[in-house]
């Protein structure tokens, strides 16, 4: 764990190196985009989300060669980390209305094209700002904000399979899968760091 928070914090110095060199290939954050998907019904939606819970949101990794992998989280205490040769993957629990996720290349062997979290059976929801109020139990929610970035690319994240509470319609503000693509290969020195809102359902 210190490893991944020694890159983690000499990657984010390299932000403001970036910046102020004007480099017009710097990574950039682009919007995020909702769609209903596979519906998910829950019978709750609890706000004492933990790296345990976080670590139901299962991965999925697709590299630019095509090759699909499924890194396990590994959790302890409010994070989960997933750690392969040549990155990590980690979700940090700020608060009960905040998860830190960073994904960075560790070698220059990474080529990543997109990371997916959350299967059928996830425990983890994603919660949006919009409506608001929104599913039963979710809070206000907050819409993904970028607090690192390094790379030469554009990540746009999507959510999808929208939860519902289990006699009610889907709200739209709440989904049970999370997709980070990039648009180009995320790979050596990268770093993608944002936060997002999530919450158990049940």
């Amino acid at each position: 764990m210190r490893q991944i928070k020694n890159i983690t914090l000499a990657s984010l110095a390299g932000v403001a190196t970036l910046a102020s060199a004007g480099t017009t290939h710097a990574a950039a954050f682009g919007p995020f985009s909702v769609g209903v998907g596979v519906l998910r019904a829950t019978n709750s939606v609890l706000q004492n989300q933990t790296g345990a819970s976080n670590a139901t949101s299962y991965l999925t990794i697709q590299r630019c060669s095509g090759v699909i992998e499924t890194p396990v989280f590994v959790a302890a205490g409010a994070s989960c980390t997933a750690t392969t040769a040549d990155y990590q993957i980690i979700m940090d629990v700020l608060s009960p209305t905040s998860t830190r996720v960073t994904i960075v290349a560790t070698s220059a062997t990474c080529d990543i094209r997109y990371v997916r979290f959350g299967t059928p059976n996830s425990r983890c929801a994603y919660d949006m700002t919009n409506p608001n109020p929104g599913t039963v139990g979710s809070g206000a929610g907050a819409n993904p904000v970028a607090v690192g970035l390094i790379g030469a690319w554009t990540a746009n994240v999507r959510f999808d399979n929208a939860v519902n509470r289990i006699g009610a319609a889907s709200m739209g503000d709440l989904y049970s899968r999370m997709t980070v693509n990039f648009s180009s290969c995320f790979d050596v020195g990268d770093l993608c760091q944002f936060t997002v809102d999530t919450d158990i359902i049940n």
